[in-house]
């Protein structure tokens, strides 16, 4: 990547194989190693269109039935308020 972070700044940057959660709705589809270029001093990520593309395509994908999934994980869910208090 080029130039510099837009949260902090920093030029410098490496690039990483990160686990990425793709949201749409109440559904979720967690990916693993996916490409990504991090920022050295806040941890800010940045992928490419084509990356985010085809984790897009892929959820649509088993959301219709035309592709499977690897696993399913079950997650629970909580509000901040009810832990605190």
């Amino acid at each position: 990547m080029q130039g510099a972070c837009s949260f902090c700044g920093n030029t410098e940057f490496k690039s990483k194989s990160v686990e990425y959660v793709y949201r749409r709705g109440e559904k979720m589809l967690v990916v693993n190693g996916v490409p990504c270029t991090q920022c050295t001093y806040c941890g800010e990520r940045y992928y490419e269109a084509e990356v985010l593309s085809k984790i897009e395509s892929d959820f649509e994908a088993i959301e219709n039935g035309t592709r499977e999934v690897e696993k399913h994980l079950s997650v629970p869910v909580e509000d901040f308020s009810r832990l605190v208090g």
